[in-house]
């Protein structure tokens, strides 16, 4: 009984140890965590960051390393997909990302996007949301501008150039709208969640007495359509379609 008490009492003090770090000092410590190959320890610290709040690219992508390394692969996904948000065209996150899925149990043949559709989503996350926003306000400012030049010029010829540069401008900044609209859409609204429990079922109706259509094992990602108490029903990459246990998938 001592020795438990005596173990309780350490635990507690560690604990609050951790609590009294700035967020600095605890990120620091994970990677000297990582780098002794205490890959678990480094992961919980990582994932309490993130619980807490704080978002970069960094942060998420050793998330990522250090729950792949503890042999967390669904995990590993999950956080690689996260950082594949903030950083779209970083190919060592790419090049992880694909190494975890390369190690999950379920394959599919899946439907393939509008390669519009696809580059349109990959250019959104090129720059954050305000960056987009900011830059369509100029872009509206501008075309304002000329559009005024258009109203006052009395010369035919500056007349005509300042109306297209108005219509451009105008055109670019409803384009920048876009961008902006769907980059929070995909990082602040993402409807992509990756399944975290070993195996799960899919079934036709959210409960246990639907029907079983499909199983489902760690690290598999899929879109959710609907939610539903404690089931939300998922479409699988190759478009099929059934309800899942909430506590057995986390979103992206």
């Amino acid at each position: 009984m001592q020795r438990i008490l005596i173990i309780t009492i350490l635990f507690m003090a560690g604990l609050t140890g951790l609590a009294g770090q700035t967020p600095e000092e605890r990120y620091s410590q994970a990677g000297e965590l990582y780098s002794s190959g205490d890959y678990s320890g480094a992961a919980a610290i990582y994932r309490k960051l993130w619980d807490e709040g704080f978002r970069s690219e960094d942060l998420l992508y050793n998330t990522g390393n250090a729950f792949f390394k503890a042999g967390d692969n669904a995990s590993a996904i999950l956080f690689y997909e996260r950082a594949k948000l903030l950083a779209p065209a970083d190919e060592d996150i790419d090049y992880n990302l694909q190494i975890a899925r390369s190690r999950i149990t379920d394959r599919f043949e899946t439907v393939p996007q509008l390669f519009f559709v696809r580059w349109f989503d990959f250019v959104s996350l090129l720059a954050s949301t305000n960056f987009w926003a900011v830059s369509a306000l100029l872009m509206f400012i501008a075309s304002l501008a000329l559009g005024l030049v258009f109203l006052t010029k009395s010369r035919a010829r500056g007349r005509l150039l300042s109306f297209w540069l108005s219509i451009a401008f105008l055109t670019i900044s409803l384009v920048m709208i876009s961008l902006a609209v769907r980059g929070n859409s995909l990082v602040n609204n993402n409807r992509k969640a990756v399944i975290t429990c070993s195996i799960v079922t899919g079934r036709s109706a959210p409960g246990e007495t639907g029907n079983e259509l499909f199983v489902l094992h760690s690290g598999t990602t899929v879109t959710i359509e609907q939610e539903l108490g404690a089931y939300m029903e998922v479409r699988l990459p190759d478009g099929n379609k059934g309800w899942v246990s909430s506590p057995c998938m986390e979103k992206i």
